[in-house]
């Protein structure tokens, strides 16, 4: 198996509360989307390739999606479940090897799940450490598989610029 990268980012400032009062239904602010247009201008020198580009199905984070697909140019976009709120850190690894295999993968996610996450991929386990993954923030690992967890390699984590 060939050596990916997979970056995984917290979606953008959002709205406190939507108007129809469902946190799935919350927006993305415009601060938010400067505040991701920043980042990437930022991290644009490293000439980011990905050919996959997920996100959670909360509006914040298809919109977060949004802003990065007019930057990056995915092949594929796509809504996943695995990572919505409360994620199953092992389901969504199982799912990230069977569906990119050879590819360099973004994840648009939420907290506390995108420092679990984090821990597992580079730690094991989900609680081995916990770092503040603000809203923007964004890590970017080297791995061949995902499984066993802990094996990934941290190759750099931006916090929102």
């Amino acid at each position: 198996m060939t050596e990916r990268r997979i970056y995984l980012m917290r979606h953008g400032l959002a709205e406190d509360i939507a108007p129809s009062r469902r946190d799935a239904d919350r927006r993305l602010l415009e601060e938010g989307r400067r505040r991701i247009e920043r980042t990437f201008a930022a991290i644009k020198r490293l000439d980011l390739q990905v050919d996959l580009l997920a996100s959670s199905p909360r509006l914040r984070c298809i919109e977060t999606a949004d802003v990065l697909a007019q930057s990056i140019r995915p092949q594929r976009r796509e809504i996943w479940p695995e990572l919505d709120c409360g994620v199953d850190e092992i389901a969504l690894a199982a799912r990230i090897d069977a569906e990119s295999a050879g590819t360099s993968v973004m994840l648009v996610g939420h907290q506390p799940d995108c420092s679990a996450i984090l821990s597992g991929w580079l730690c094991g386990r989900a609680d081995a450490f916990s770092i503040k993954f603000r809203k923007g923030a964004i890590a970017c690992v080297r791995v061949e598989s995902l499984l066993p967890a802990g094996r990934a390699t941290l190759e750099f984590f931006l916090p929102p610029l």
